[in-house]
């Protein structure tokens, strides 16, 4: 049986459960549960100080690979879908007049910790995400009007990555680097798992909201975010033992300036570099 010396000596190089239980032998649940001492089911009812622990994840259901079985595969479920969202004028002018556009960010308690200002860029991303998947697609039974919506949210998402990635490329994975024994792992594995994104996004700009491929990989495009909104929170642990108050604070002012100048799209070529003009730009390129 694997120690928990062991799941922490991997989860501090940078490796997800996943990984970790295949390296020891173990199931990823398992793994976690011997790293943290709680079970991979019970993210939503942690408590303030069991969050603390090291290698804690805000959600770690997905460790369990419970596979759901989706209905609407079938055809005879998806007409009756149809149908039932064609007959209520209700959800139809619901659907209309909804907007997805998240909170503006509050800045008012001027606390500008890297760690802070990171999260706050996740957590308008997963509204964002939750918008998204409580509009169906054409798999699911959804008009064109909802394909549209779900078109609008993705270019909301693209926005706010391409903004956010570009600034943690130039500033914050360096800093990561500096800081962690084991920092160039953090980094590596996160610009591969951002370049996965990217490719992703690129691949839905191109793609028709009402296909089938199109709700196909907003469900890849959903996944990957989740995985890899996971694992820069589990960094953020690492980092507040070992940067300290003002290193964070600095790195966060930083960010923050940068993000006015960066690209809103993932190939934008007409963005400037925060600092030098002729370099043509930070974004997903």
């Amino acid at each position: 049986m694997p120690t928990r010396e062991q799941v922490r000596a991997l989860v501090e190089q940078g490796l997800d459960y996943e990984t970790i239980g295949t390296r020891l032998g173990v199931p990823a649940g398992q793994a976690y549960l011997i790293g943290t001492g709680m079970p991979a089911d019970g993210g939503e009812t942690y408590t303030e100080e069991e969050r603390k622990r090291p290698g804690v994840l805000p959600t770690a259901q997905h460790l369990l690979g419970i596979r759901a079985e989706n209905p609407t595969t079938k055809r005879s479920v998806l007409d009756w879908i149809k149908a039932r969202t064609a007959a209520d004028p209700q959800m139809q002018e619901a659907a209309r007049r909804r907007t997805a556009e998240p909170p503006e960010i509050d800045d008012s308690s001027g606390d500008h910790d890297v760690l802070v200002v990171l999260t706050r860029d996740h957590n308008q991303v997963k509204y964002l995400q939750e918008q998204l998947a409580a509009l169906p697609g054409r798999t699911s039974g959804g008009d064109r009007a909802h394909q549209e919506q779900r078109r609008s949210i993705v270019d909301m998402i693209t926005l706010r990555l391409s903004q956010h990635e570009a600034v943690e490329e130039e500033y914050f994975w360096p800093a990561v680097r500096k800081a962690l024994p084991g920092g160039d792992r953090w980094a590596d594995d996160a610009l591969e798992q951002e370049q996965e994104g990217k490719d992703t996004l690129a691949a839905l700009g191109r793609l028709d909201p009402g296909t089938d491929e199109f709700d196909g990989t907003v469900e890849k495009l959903v996944l990957l975010l989740r995985k890899h909104v996971a694992y820069e929170e589990r960094l953020f642990l690492v980092l507040e033992d070992a940067m300290s108050d003002e290193q964070r604070r600095e790195l966060g002012e930083k960010i923050l300036a940068a993000k006015n100048l960066a690209p809103t799209r993932p190939d934008d070529p007409t963005a400037q570099d925060v600092d030098d003009p002729d370099r043509g730009g930070l974004g997903w390129v």
